[in-house]
């Protein structure tokens, strides 16, 4: 029951504080989407309203427009002209029969008269029931002396045209007649003669209102109201029920009178109803003046009340006003249901947030404990990272496991790493890199902790920058963690690399890595037989402390034989894996003070053991931490090397074997740094192989080369008409076409010939991408420029491949003519003098240094040799010195 009124606590909880306030701003927005839709819809009404009143306005103004012309026709006939300048009897019979004419073809006028100067009405034509014309008989002529039609008009003046209102009149068949009259004053001279008169059908006039509003689908309401307000037809009613509505739009809406007067278009809401008008002027292409006065005739409304707008806009939401209360309420039950769900579920989501994580490190060792603790899980890769069986593990403490001082803690919630120590079933010690996460209940109370333990990324570059203090020890170089040895115990630190990494990772997957690391660990504890547990770092680093007096060739014989033993195919599993191992060494006392010293010592030593080439095997010195720092001075000094003039070209002579003269050279990158001295291309150039940026370097050699061709042409080619300057290219450098584009694009920006240029690739470089490389070989060719292989003879013993490398000339490798006079070097200086005349190629013998290899040479037919004999390589101004010097004897 106490679990039950927490669950039903909970959930009201959530219902009260995330639910219902969702909800609440859930019909907040329904309530303003529907304004906007509201808001929306009743702008479309009113566009809508305005197009009909213009359109309606429109039409009867131009229907207006030619009642006014059908007057004018009468006015300006020749028949009325003759009789206002002749008054007689015929004059005023060819008025009538214009009359009678005019009315007969015009169905919309209902009379034509001529009042005379006195009041009297001299001819008048009606339209009769059946459509018949009349002429009024003399005695049927009336007096409208004292009509307001004649009383007003008679005192206008001419050219200014009445407009009568809209009255509703009877005729003899008691049918009802919707009439608006147009009169103009006529004169003879300043004499008035009378008024002509002519009475419109005003249903005509009105027509257009009833036929716009009844074609259109929606219920629109339109008006046609007068000047005072009165509603003269209504856009529902039939013609001639004109003023029948007997309303007055300014009695009943006040606001609208001023707005009306004041502007002639628009639209205005009052009182929730949107009305939309248009002002009906009388206009002509004729020129009249108007009365009374320049006011409109009428004015067009069309309205709609907001009650109306659901149906008038036919729009979902507006249709169905209580929707949004339906859709609150649905939220309401549903967000109810999933916080009941939720809340039902919430171990279980624990359980698949674990699941969860433990699926996505399933390579890694994965351990889980309880609140406790406890181990209550571990999988197959962290029983082979400890090396012990999960029955064994389950219900033990994760701290027995990781052998630390102080286990790692971490926040509720949180994530935390750091470099963690596993002890090894063997004994042996495994670095991983740990990543605790604790899962928690909603109080924040811890329920579990999951351990992931990755492969260990540490290196002895971060050892050994520990060691000079730019970093604080870690807790894992604890002192709990390394052995503790008495200050006089001698003690050794052997620290084995693994230098084929790259190929043995490809083999492994990630947990077979694991496995590989604790097993090669075993292996050198029992080949080495030291007490001491072995410190796996990384698949790549293995360290290793034993009792010893110190370095002694006894002891560098047997490292020597067990790095021997060790190095070539490892069994692993079913089959076996090529290993290939380097060990640095360091002891204490003698090169180390303490146990983190020495393990960084020796950790020094493995990373100095390629740059040294002098075996396997390196024992830590002075001399080694002094070239240790030499190399990180150089590679701190690499990163703005090429923004200094530290940088420069030395010239070493090519010299002709037959005439002992100059005949080119080749172009050497020298470093001389301010305070490490001068910096031996051996010993920069690997690091910008590794950093990827010899594309700079090669950039510079060749920019400083075709400048020199630049300044100094015309003194090359006095002193040595075919000189050419040979160029060093790397493979990296080769396959880089932004390279050889610039190459070509200098050449032809400082118009040098391309046979003073040359290019130089290492045989290594040639054969090794035998394809790339001859495809850029042949583009150079394509270029003009010369292809030299350097290094000849070094590695690789196919001489088959110069037959179809497109070479120009064989540069021989000076271990060959260094070994002058055995055998094999004279063998070698055969063959491929032999080879180079089949292939046309030129053969040039490096380091030559003494007259004994050149009269060799000589013998032999070698065309061009380079050595430290003639001269080593010079800066360009020495250079240029030799060349005149030698080439100027005779």
């Amino acid at each position: 029951m106490a679990l039950q009124g927490k669950l039903y606590s909970r959930i009201f909880r959530n219902v009260l504080f995330l639910v219902i306030p969702f909800v609440a701003i859930s019909l907040f927005l329904f309530s303003s989407y529907e304004r906007s839709v509201s808001s929306q819809a009743s702008l479309r009404l009113q566009a809508e309203q305005q197009r009909g009143v213009l359109i309606i306005g429109n039409q009867i103004e131009s229907a207006f427009s030619q009642f006014v012309s059908d007057l004018l026709v009468v006015y300006n006939s020749n028949e009325f002209s003759s009789y206002t300048q002749n008054v007689d009897e015929q004059s005023l019979l060819d008025v009538a029969r214009l009359f009678v004419r005019i009315t007969t073809q015009k169905e919309y006028i209902l009379s034509q008269r001529f009042i005379g100067a006195d009041g009297r009405e001299l001819v008048q034509v009606d339209r009769r029931a059946g459509n018949y014309i009349t002429l009024a008989e003399r005695q049927e002529l009336e007096d409208l002396g004292r009509s307001e039609l004649f009383r007003y008009t008679r005192f206008l003046a001419p050219r200014v045209l009445h407009i009568s209102g809209v009255s509703v009149e009877t005729d003899e068949n008691d049918q009802e007649r919707t009439i608006i009259t147009l009169a103009l004053p006529a004169y003879q001279g300043s004499k008035f003669l009378g008024v002509v008169a002519i009475d419109f059908d005003a249903c005509y006039l009105f027509s257009f209102l009833s036929a716009y509003q009844s074609s259109l689908q929606k219920d629109l309401n339109f008006l046609l109201i007068d000047t005072d307000g009165e509603v003269v037809l209504t856009g529902d009613a039939k013609c001639p029920d004109v003023y029948a509505d007997e309303r007055n739009l300014f009695s009943d809406v006040p606001a609208l009178r001023k707005l009306f007067i004041e502007t002639t278009q628009g639209s205005r809401s009052v009182d929730e109803v949107t009305y939309t008008f248009q002002a009906v002027y009388p206009k002509t292409n004729e020129r009249l003046s108007w009365s009374p006065g320049p006011v409109r005739l009428w004015t067009l409304v069309s309205y709609f009340e907001e009650s109306q707008l659901p149906d008038l806009a036919d729009n979902f939401w507006l249709d169905n006003p209580l929707i949004k209360y339906g859709l609150a309420f649905l939220i309401l039950a549903l967000g109810t249901a999933l916080v009941v769900f939720q809340q039902l579920r919430a171990g279980d989501k624990q359980q698949m947030r674990i699941s969860s994580l433990i699926a996505g490190y399933a390579n890694n060792g994965i351990v889980v404990c309880n609140a406790e603790g406890s181990i209550t899980f571990c999988n197959k890769a962290f029983e082979e990272l400890s090396g012990y069986s999960q029955e064994y593990l389950i219900g033990k403490t994760s701290p027995r496991i990781r052998n630390e001082a102080n286990p790692i803690s971490s926040s509720h919630g949180d994530t935390v790493a750091s470099p963690a120590w596993v002890l090894h079933h063997s004994g042996q010690r495994i670095l991983t890199h740990l990543s605790i996460t604790t899962i928690t209940d909603r109080r924040s109370r811890v329920e579990h902790t999951i351990e992931i333990y990755e492969n260990s990324k540490w290196t002895p570059a971060r050892l050994t920058s520990l060691r000079n203090g730019e970093a604080t020890l870690p807790h894992q170089f604890h002192a709990t963690i390394l052995p503790s040895f008495p200050d006089d115990q001698m003690v050794a630190c052997l620290c084995f690399h693994l230098e084929n990494t790259r190929e043995v990772e490809t083999r492994l997957s990630q947990t077979e890595r694991v496995l590989f690391s604790s097993n090669f660990a075993s292996t050198l504890a029992n080949l080495i037989g030291s007490r001491f547990p072995v410190y796996c770092f990384s698949l790549d680093y293995y360290v290793l402390f034993m009792e010893h007096e110190g370095p002694s060739e006894a002891f560098g014989k047997r490292m020597k034989s067990i790095l021997v033993n060790l190095s070539g195919p490892y069994p692993f599993h079913s089959g076996s894996l090529p290993v290939r191992l380097g060990c640095g060494v360091s002891f204490k006392p003698s090169t180390s003070t303490s146990v983190f010293a020495l393990l960084s010592d020796a950790a020094l030593a493995s990373t100095m053991i390629e740059s040294r080439k002098n075996g396997p095997l390196l024992f830590c010195s002075e001399e080694v931490r002094s070239q240790f720092q030499r190399q990180n001075a150089i590679r701190e000094a690499l990163e703005g090397v090429f923004k200094t003039d530290q940088l420069s070209l030395h010239y070493q002579a090519q010299v002709s074997v037959a005439s002992a003269k100059i005949i080119g050279a080749e172009a050497l990158i020298r470093w001389n740094h301010p305070e490490l001295g001068s910096i031996r291309p051996d010993e920069f150039l690997p690091m910008l192989k590794d950093q990827g940026r010899l594309d700079q370097l090669g950039r510079f050699v060749i920019t400083e080369s075709i400048e020199f061709l630049h300044r100094n042409r015309k003194t090359l080619e006095n002193l040595c008409p075919s000189f050419s300057l040979a160029l060093n290219l790397s493979a990296e450098e080769l396959s880089n076409p932004a390279l050889i584009d610039q190459l070509g694009a200098l050449l032809r920006q400082y118009h040098i010939p391309d046979d003073m240029l040359s290019v130089e690739l290492t045989e290594h470089t040639a054969v090794e991408s035998f394809v790339n490389t001859n495809s850029i070989l042949e583009k150079l060719h394509a270029q003009g420029i010369a292809i030299a292989i350097d290094d000849f003879g070094t590695g690789f013993s196919s001489l088959s491949y110069l037959l179809e490398l497109s070479a120009d000339k064989i540069k021989i490798d000076r271990s060959f003519i260094s070994r002058y006079p055995e055998s094999e070097s004279i063998t070698i200086y055969k063959t491929v003098l032999l080879l180079a005349k089949e292939v046309g190629a030129v053969v040039l013998a490096e380091g030559v240094e003494d007259e004994q290899q050149l009269a060799f040479l000589t013998e032999i037919g070698c065309d061009e040799y380079q050595g430290y004999l003639f001269s080593p390589a010079v800066n360009e101004q020495a250079f240029l010195t030799q060349l005149g010097e030698v080439n100027q004897r005779t």
